[in-house]
Formats: structure tokens, sequence, C-alpha cells
């Protein structure tokens, strides 16, 4: 996925969706990447990236948005 950044690692996916939407409601498009071991559920994480150029603004709204985990 060239021209895209990773701004946000969970460990949880509804964590990951509900970033995804509060980027969309922006107008910021954004995609997972689910990086979690399908067979035990226990490992890994999501990424949450968006088109390079939109990197820093979607890390602001998110910033705003959503608190640490």
């Amino acid at each position: 996925m060239d021209n895209w950044t990773n701004i946000l690692t969970t460990k949880t996916a509804a964590r990951a969706e509900i970033a995804r939407g509060i980027l969309e409601q922006n107008g910021i498009n954004a995609v997972l990447m689910d990086k979690i071991d399908n067979y035990s559920n226990h490992f890994g994480y999501v990424e949450v990236r968006v088109p390079t150029e939109n990197a820093e603004a979607a890390k602001t709204i998110l910033a705003n948005e959503i608190t640490p985990e």
C-alpha cells in the first residue's frame, strides 16, 4: 500500500472501526490492516491507514476524538 500511512495501531478491532468511521465522517479515506492471529484472536493488532497526504489531519482528528488505550 504505497502512499498510505499507518496512523493508529490498536489491539482491538472495534477501536479501529470507530477510528475509521470518525475519519470517514471527516472526509478522509481510511482502511484497516488486520494483523490479528485468526486462530487464537489473542495476538496481533489492527492498523488504521490513510493516504499519506491526509496523515497529519487524520492524527489531529483522532487525537481530538479518541482517548488513549
